[in-house]
């Protein structure tokens, strides 16, 4: 593997406590008028079979202020649009196919709130009554360092939940204008047709920037390894729409081992243990004890302090530079580590995400080669 230059700033980012003192900072609230229009449609995919128009029918429901829309739907895409390229490419191509020029820092459009935190969700317990008349209250299993959050504001609405054609969700977060960071293995690479779709600020079903506001991907990259190594664990990939050309996106950074125990860090995802993955999680001030790395730039970033689960998969370690106003994402969830001491039960360890000089070469190549 080539070794892959240091992208970003060197300086250590932010503490949470300078973060907490932050003020938020209001844009107009007037979003653009592409995003709007967006908001108001859910759209379908389907071919016409043998070339022509795919027939739509238009029914009114009952008399009701109400219309069915039927769509044809084919197997096997079902309604999604299918993806163009799947490809995992040499790392010495990527570093030379990199615009030293291309800013790493995130952008900010003028109409979002920036908020230092997200709006958390707070639910008084259900009240329930037994046939007793005793008092009973519903179950609601949430891990002390992880926090349900219902919030579209910058950056916390740049996350979003990824399905693919598999049936497998995980997390994504806008890099560029049409650009997604997420976990490789989350990619179906060598599927044929294949399909991914990414929805921003996803809770309980839609974006809460609107039911439309989604996207599915046009075209995947990763890098060509000769095993599937956890450092090298990520892609990026390229949306049909430009997202991140009315929501902003993340920037991007390197990781430095002089940073390993600093408590800088935090995660977005949609943990399957949390809402069954309906609601994203967020958690703050976790640690990276360990930094295993290849030479080449892929970094086994090790953490024993922040929780994760299924659904996490892809979503975003990042911190913020600047003085607190640019977040950047120096590694995605990966995998967990085991010690298989007594079978047949591991014995789990560290969670490890991925990161290092290769994934900020990769998020430098999508926005050298992808732009809007």
């Amino acid at each position: 593997m080539v070794s892959m230059r240091f992208i970003g700033d060197r300086e250590a980012p932010a503490g949470h406590a300078a973060l907490r003192r932050q003020r938020p900072v209001l844009g107009s609230g007037r979003q653009p008028d592409a995003l709007v229009e967006m908001g108001r449609v859910r759209s379908v995919y389907a071919g016409g079979g043998s070339g022509g128009r795919p027939e739509v029918r238009l029914t009114q429901v009952d008399g009701e202020d109400v219309w069915r829309v039927d769509v044809p739907v084919t197997e096997p895409l079902r309604g999604a649009r299918a993806g163009r390229t799947l490809e995992r490419v040499r790392g010495d191509r990527i570093a030379g196919e990199v615009d030293p020029a291309v800013p790493y820092a995130s952008f900010r459009p003028g109409w979002a709130d920036s908020m230092p935190v997200p709006r958390l969700i707070s639910r008084p317990p259900s009240l329930l009554q037994r046939f007793d008349g005793r008092r009973g209250e519903a179950l609601w299993v949430y891990d002390s360092t992880r926090y349900p959050f219902e919030d579209d504001s910058w950056p916390w609405g740049l996350v979003g939940r990824l399905f693919n054609n598999r049936g497998e969700s995980g997390t994504g977060m806008l890099i560029g204008d049409r650009l997604v960071a997420t976990a490789g293995h989350m990619v179906p690479w060598g599927d044929s047709p294949w399909w991914m779709r990414f929805v921003p600020a996803y809770f309980n079903g839609t974006s809460l920037f609107g039911a439309g506001v989604e996207s599915y991907v046009s075209d995947a990259r990763g890098y060509d390894v000769s095993k599937v190594f956890i450092g090298y664990d990520y892609a990026v990939l390229r949306l049909y729409e430009p997202l991140g050309s009315s929501l902003g996106y993340f920037g991007y950074n390197s990781y430095s081992d002089s940073w390993n125990n600093l408590p800088v860090w935090s995660n977005i995802g949609y943990p399957g243990d949390i809402d069954n993955a309906e609601e994203p999680a967020f958690q703050q001030g976790f640690t990276i004890g360990a930094d295993v790395g290849d030479g080449g730039g892929g970094d086994e970033l090790e953490t024993e302090n922040c929780d994760l689960n299924h659904g996490n998969s892809g979503g975003p370690m990042f911190a913020w530079w600047n003085n607190g106003t640019d977040p950047r994402v120096v590694a995605v969830v990966s995998s967990q580590l085991t010690n298989a001491q007594q079978p047949p039960f591991p014995s789990p360890d560290d969670n490890v995400f991925a990161g290092g000089n290769a994934f900020a070469n990769l998020c430098a190549w999508g926005r050298s080669n992808w732009p809007a």
